[in-house]
């Protein structure tokens, strides 16, 4: 049976540094071992029914900074999700398997499905294009 995923995403950007990439656990099936997985944060985790996840993550990404989330999917996979930013305006979000599937840089919804012809590890990127100066902003 497929495993399908809703991933809720909450983008704080302008506050900790964040480097490298965190893979979350009940996604994946696997925990990084990056320093930035303590700054990843599952707000909300529930069952809806016997093929859905929704997971609620929220972190926080420092000026000129990124996070990445790394999702193992099967073939066929449905991933529906939405982020936005809970302060800042600046964001450069991307979703890649193989190829760019996904770009936005204001909050949106996204939505895609696993293909053995992307890959079977997609990557969420999250990178805050705000300047230096203005991350040390309070």
């Amino acid at each position: 049976m497929r495993k399908k995923v809703i991933v809720a995403i909450f983008l704080l950007p302008l506050l900790l540094p964040l480097l490298g990439c965190a893979e979350i656990s009940e996604l994946t099936q696997g925990v990084s071992t990056s320093s930035s997985q303590a700054n990843l944060k599952i707000e909300k985790s529930v069952e809806l029914g016997s093929a859905w996840q929704m997971k609620q993550i929220s972190f926080r990404v420092g000026a000129g900074e990124e996070v990445a989330i790394l999702l193992k999917l099967s073939d066929g996979d449905k991933v529906d999700g939405f982020f936005y930013l809970e302060r800042g305006d600046t964001c450069d979000f991307r979703i890649t398997g193989k190829t760019q599937l996904y770009r936005s840089a204001e909050a949106n919804r996204f939505s895609f499905t696993a293909g053995q012809a992307q890959s079977d590890t997609y990557n969420l990127l999250f990178r805050n294009t705000a300047d230096e100066d203005e991350g040390q902003k309070s």
